[in-house]
């Protein structure tokens, strides 16, 4: 959850995987059927010999269709399935990884901009929770840097005067980046 309590994730991509899903299922599920159907759907007709002897050869035949029935589900449900969540995955990772490429340049001493990710990706409030973060640690960089310049100018003074408020100056900080531990 994002500070204002706001899900990091869009809902509708969760409601849109959620129902991609339930259809991937439903399709190996009406492809299992139709397979059964058409195989176990068949009338029987005749005499009770000719019933008995069409049921015989149907138990012989009833495994192996069972089989191919199943592995076609399998198949077609575990595919598509695999299809969807690797699309997902995609679409999750990359925003993170985007994010993680910036903060290792950040770490780098490259420049930092806002994170930004592409138009439809589910992590959108993700973006504006972490540029909101790093637009606070900016102010508070330009806050300090501020700070110790003011101290600074201190310094022009006598050396007391320098080193009382460069330690106030310091103390300032610490209490700020006692937040960030």
């Amino acid at each position: 959850m994002s500070r204002g309590g706001a899900p990091l994730m869009n809902r509708a991509f969760q409601s849109w995987f959620l129902v991609r899903l339930a259809i991937n299922f439903a399709a190996g599920v009406a492809v299992l059927q139709a397979i059964l159907y058409l195989v176990l759907s068949r009338p029987l007709a005749g005499e009770y010999t000719d019933v008995f002897y069409a049921l015989r050869d149907l138990s012989r035949l009833l495994r192996p269709i069972l089989a191919v029935s199943v592995l076609a589900y399998v198949l077609l449900a575990s595919g598509s399935t695999g299809a969807l969540c690797v699309y997902g995955l995609h679409k999750v990772a990359g925003p993170i990884h985007r994010m993680e490429r910036m903060i290792e340049g950040y770490l780098d001493g490259t420049p930092t901009g806002p994170v930004s990710f592409r138009h439809g990706d589910p992590l959108g409030p993700l973006a504006d929770a972490f540029n909101g973060w790093i637009g606070k640690m900016r102010q508070d960089r330009q806050r300090w840097l501020s700070r110790m310049e003011e101290a600074d100018r201190f310094c022009l003074q006598d050396e007391s005067t320098c080193r009382a408020e460069m330690e106030r100056a310091l103390r300032d900080i610490e209490a700020d980046l006692s937040r960030y531990r």
